[in-house]
């Protein structure tokens, strides 16, 4: 309804201003409104012509300049093998997971969240959470790999995952090579939680408090589960650094 909205909402500054060249109207700098708006449907564009009396060359108009003002944003998106995409998201993380960063998807409160520019295969998300909080201004990394209401289903997912996680390394400039290592929890099924976590072998600094999480989560109804990528320290160990301090 908000997407119907905005557009009638140009629509409507349209016919004040009087015609508009075609040109002007299919090209996305003249059009800021549509640049940033998703494809309609088939159904929207018909209501948004009777709503906002738009000619039939104004709605295809619209219409093209939407279609590919998101083909822009998804052509950046890059869907790689799963050892590439953990190699890419943790070679990233000492600078904040900017490169990798794409458009904002959600804002609230203390975080923002991401579109992530790369993607695992499979991945129904892929997300980047910035935190700018008093005592945490750190970046992660999240895919949702799974979900069934099937605890074997999931269990099965999360022990796949645990051994691909374990095959994945991180290749720096000089060439040397630090794989991921960690200790396996399995999953009970009395268990709402349970987490895997690896860590980079290496003793770069940089990669002190970067850990890769792999979750069996239930929530609401459905197992859930997730690789998260972080460097956030959970909030007991917050206090417990403010106090050192």
């Amino acid at each position: 309804m908000t997407l119907i909205m905005a557009v009638v909402a140009y629509a409507s500054v349209h016919a004040q201003a009087g015609p508009q060249p075609p040109a002007a109207t299919a090209n996305p700098a003249a059009n800021p409104v549509a640049s940033k708006l998703k494809p309609l449907s088939h159904d929207d564009s018909l209501v948004l012509a009777e709503a906002g009396g738009l000619t039939q060359a104004d709605t295809l108009a619209i219409l093209d300049s939407l279609s590919r003002a998101d083909s822009l944003l998804h052509a950046r998106i890059k869907v790689v093998a799963f050892p590439s995409a953990i190699d890419s998201v943790l070679r990233d993380f000492p600078y904040s997971l900017r490169h990798i960063t794409g458009e904002m998807v959600l804002a609230q409160g203390e975080f923002e969240n991401y579109a992530s520019l790369v993607v695992v295969p499979g991945a129904q998300s892929c997300v980047v959470t910035r935190y700018h909080s008093a005592d945490d201004t750190t970046a992660s990394w999240q895919a949702k790999m799974f979900t069934s209401d099937d605890f074997d289903e999931a269990n099965r997912e999360y022990q796949q995952l645990y051994r691909q996680l374990k095959t994945c390394y991180v290749k720096f400039v000089d060439g040397s090579i630090f794989y991921l290592d960690g200790q396996w929890e399995p999953a009970k099924s009395g268990a709402s939680f349970t987490t895997s976590t690896l860590r980079l072998m290496t003793g770069d600094w940089r990669y002190k408090d970067v850990k890769v999480e792999l979750e069996l989560v239930y929530l609401l109804a459905d197992w859930a589960v997730n690789i998260n990528i972080v460097s956030k320290l959970r909030d007991d160990e917050v206090g417990g650094r403010q106090q050192d301090q």
